[in-house]
């Protein structure tokens, strides 16, 4: 809970910041709004470590191979950075190059996804 508060403080300084600054350097204001981004997932980094190990057990529990998790964590870090890159391009006013950037993730994301299909489909086969 701490923490989800220390993000939203860095949020608010960040925005207030973006506001102020707008009004007379908007190539500024810009910088302010990624750097505070970058920020605020820099803070979040430590809780994706308890992420990862509960991942790690599940797939340990169940039997699942766990050479699938490196797709599976490619593929969430794909969408996160996708959609970090889509927000960037928004708010600089290029809603047509941040629908080219969820559309670039999107084939990304299904290339990274193909051996985990694969996968699926043969514990599928094999079951039958």
């Amino acid at each position: 809970m701490t923490e989800l508060l220390k993000i939203l403080a860095v949020a608010l300084v960040t925005v207030f910041a973006h506001i102020i600054v707008k009004q007379t350097r908007p190539e500024i204001a810009m910088i302010i709004s990624i750097a505070g981004s970058v920020l605020i997932i820099v803070m979040i980094v430590d809780s994706l470590s308890s992420v990862i190990s509960s991942f790690y057990n599940i797939f340990q529990t169940t039997g699942v191979d766990t050479t699938l998790l490196t797709p599976l964590f490619k593929i969430i870090a794909i969408g996160y950075i996708t959609e970090f890159g889509a927000n960037i391009c928004q708010d600089a006013g290029a809603s047509s190059v941040a629908d080219k950037v969820l559309f670039a993730g999107k084939l990304v994301i299904l290339l990274v996804a193909l051996p985990i299909v694969t996968t699926v489909i043969d514990m599928v086969v094999s079951i039958l």
